[in-house]
C-alpha cells in the first residue's frame, strides 16, 4: 500500500500509544536496572583491575578489601544500589589516585557518569526502545516457532513471509505455505513478550514490526530530537527483526534426508504455529453461538439452519509445561496444546459392478453387501434349531422377520448404489437383465415395454421368488441348517411387501 502522511501519523500514534500503556513507572523501573547493571558492571572491572597491585602493596589490599566488605542494607531500592555502586566507583578512583597508579580509572568512572545522565534525560519513549533494542535479540514476528519442539531450544524461529521473499533465499525450501491470518511471536523469554507485543499490531493491515524491519526512521522520528539514537534504531530494528543469522540448536529435530551420489538434505522440522492457531480457531467455534446452538440442536434430533462441521478423532499434543507463553504469544492463548487431526488411511470402496453385462442380479458381489444381515439371520436360525426352538413363537417369530427386513433394506441400497453408479438415466435399456430387473432399477421408465409390465403384479411376485431361492441358497451354505423350499417361499412373501413399498415409493418421487 501506498505509505502516505496519514498511514504514517496513524503508526506514529499507535506505537507512543503502545509505549504509554507500558506504564512510566515500568518503564522507569526498567532503566534504572539498566543503571544498575552498569554501574555493577564497571564496579566488577575496577575490582579486577587492582587485583594484580595486592601482591606489590598490601596498602593497596587492604584498602580495597575493606571498600569490598562493605554492603547495603537489604530492601534498599535500586536508586539506592546505583547510588551505593557510584560511590564504590568513586572511593575507588581515590585509591588509584592516592597510590598513583590505574590513571585512566578516573576518565571511565566519568564516561560512565555523562552516560547516566544521558540516559536519565531521556523521555519515556527513548527509555522503552533502548530497552526493547537492548533485549530484544531473538524477538520477531514468526510463522514457525523452535520453542514448540522444545521450550527450551534457543534454536532461530522463521518468518515465512520474510523467508519467502528474501533474495538470500533463492532456493526452494519444503514448507508450509498458506494466507495465514494469525501471526505468533518469537521471543528469547516471556519477560521480553511485551517486545513482540508491538510488532504483532496491525495498522490498516500492516504489522508494526514489518514497518520497523523495512524503515524504522519514518515511524519513530516523532520519538526523538537526537538523529544520532534515531539512526541507531533504525539499523538495530532492522537486524534484530530480520534476524539473517539463522542457527539450530541441538534440542532442535534434524532429519538427515537422502538423495542422489550419497549426499544428503539436512531438514529441520519447525512447527507453524500459525496453522495451528488457524485450526485451533477452527475448532474453537464448537463453544461459539450459533454453533453451540446447532450442535445442541443436533443432539437433539432437531433442525438448525446452521451449517456446522464436526472434526471426529482429534487429539491434542502438550508442547509445554505450566508458562504456556513462555514458548510464543499463539502458545499461550491455546493453552499449551496444539490440535492433531486424525491421519487416518483414505477408507477405500471398491468399485460397484456395471450390471449392463449382466444377466442376473444376484451375483457374488450382492452376497457380499448383504453378507453381514445374512449372517446375523443365520445364527439365529442355527440357535433355534440347536434348542428345538419353533420359529413360529411369536417374539422368535418377530425377531426373524425384523433380521428379514434388514436384508431387505440392504439389498433395495444396494440397488439405489448400483443405479447411480451407471452411466445415466436409460442405461437399464440395453442390459442383458430380465425386464423385471430393468424396471427394478429404473422404475420411470415409461416405455411400452415398461409400462406393459408395471399393469400388474406379476413381475413383483417373479422378483420376490427368485429373491427367496436366492436367500435360502446362501443360508444353506451353513450345513446345519438345511433350510427347504417352505422357507424360500417364507423368505420371498416377506420380500414381496418390502419390494412393493419400495416401488411404491419411487414412483412417488418421480
Amino acid at each position: 500500500m501506498e505509505l502516505n502522511d496519514t498511514f504514517v501519523s496513524a503508526v506514529q500514534k499507535t506505537i507512543q500509544e503502545y509505549i504509554d500503556s507500558v506504564g512510566i513507572s515500568k518503564v522507569a523501573s526498567r532503566t534504572l536496572e539498566k543503571l544498575e547493571y552498569k554501574h555493577k558492571a564497571l564496579l566488577d572491572d575496577f575490582y579486577s583491575k587492582f587485583k594484580p597491585y595486592f601482591k606489590i602493596n598490601k596498602d593497596i589490599k587492604n584498602e580495597v578489601q575493606s571498600l569490598k566488605k562493605k554492603k547495603i542494607e537489604k530492601g534498599a531500592s535500586k536508586a539506592e544500589k546505583i547510588e551505593f555502586n557510584n560511590q564504590q566507583l568513586a572511593e575507588l578512583v581515590g585509591i588509584a589516585n592516592k597510590f598513583e597508579i590505574l590513571p585512566d580509572l578516573k576518565s571511565i568512572h566519568q564516561l560512565l557518569l555523562r552516560d547516566v545522565q544521558r540516559i536519565k534525560n531521556w523521555t519515556i519513549y527513548e527509555q522503552w526502545i533502548d530497552w526493547a533494542l537492548e533485549f530484544g535479540d531473538g524477538s520477531y514476528l514468526a510463522t514457525h516457532i523452535a520453542k514448540l519442539t522444545h521450550s527450551s531450544s534457543k534454536g532461530s524461529s522463521i518468518d515465512f513471509r520474510y523467508f519467502e521473499t528474501c533474495k538470500k533465499y533463492s532456493r526452494k525450501y519444503l514448507t508450509t505455505k498458506h494466507e495465514l491470518e494469525s501471526l505468533d511471536a518469537a521471543y528469547p523469554d516471556n519477560k521480553y513478550s511485551s517486545i513482540t507485543q508491538l510488532y504483532n499490531i496491525e495498522v490498516e493491515g500492516c504489522f508494526i514490526g514489518d514497518l520497523l524491519r523495512e524503515d524504522g526512521r519514518r515511524y519513530l522520528c516523532h520519538l526523538t530530537d537526537d538523529l544520532e539514537l534515531l539512526n541507531v534504531w533504525n539499523d538495530s530494528f532492522s537486524k534484530k527483526i530480520k534476524d539473517e543469522n539463522k542457527k539450530s540448536y541441538f534440542l532442535s529435530k534434524q532429519v538427515y534426508f537422502p538423495i542422489a551420489n550419497d549426499d544428503y538434505h539436512l531438514l529441520l522440522p519447525l512447527i507453524s504455529s500459525s496453522l495451528a492457531h488457524e485450526l485451533h480457531l477452527e475448532h474453537k467455534k464448537r463453544w461459539d453461538e450459533p454453533f453451540k446452538t446447532a450442535f445442541e440442536q443436533k443432539s437433539n434430533k432437531k433442525y438448525s439452519d446452521q451449517v456446522v462441521a464436526t472434526y471426529p478423532n482429534k487429539a491434542s499434543l502438550h508442547v509445554t509445561g505450566s508458562n504456556h507463553s513462555n514458548s510464543s504469544s499463539l502458545n499461550g492463548k491455546r493453552g499449551g496444546r496444539i490440535l492433531l487431526m486424525a491421519a487416518l488411511p483414505p477408507q477405500w470402496n471398491a468399485k460397484l459392478p456395471s450390471y449392463s453385462e449382466y444377466q442376473s442380479i444376484f451375483t457374488r458381489s450382492l452376497a457380499y453387501e448383504l453378507w453381514d444381515e445374512i449372517s446375523e439371520l443365520s445364527r439365529y436360525l442355527l440357535l433355534l434349531k440347536n434348542k428345538e426352538l419353533s420359529v413360529s413363537e411369536p417374539k422368535r417369530n418377530a425377531a426373524v422377520l425384523a433380521k428379514l427386513s434388514a436384508i431387505n433394506d440392504q439389498f433395495f441400497n444396494f440397488i439405489d448404489s448400483i443405479n447411480n453408479s451407471e452411466s445415466g438415466i436409460g442405461w437399464s435399456l440395453t442390459s442383458k437383465l430380465d425386464i423385471e430387473y430393468q424396471i427394478l432399477f429404473e422404475p420411470w421408465r415409461v416405455d411400452d415395454a415398461a409400462l406393459s409390465l408395471k399393469k400388474n403384479n406379476d413381475w413383483l411376485n417373479k422378483i420376490s421368488q427368485d429373491f427367496g431361492r436366492w436367500l435360502n441358497q446362501q443360508l444353506n451354505k451353513d450345513k446345519q441348517l438345511k433350510l427347504t423350499p417352505i422357507q424360500a417361499a417364507l423368505w420371498a412373501d416377506c420380500f414381496f411387501l418390502d419390494l412393493k413399498e419400495f416401488f411404491a415409493i419411487k414412483e412417488v418421487e418421480l
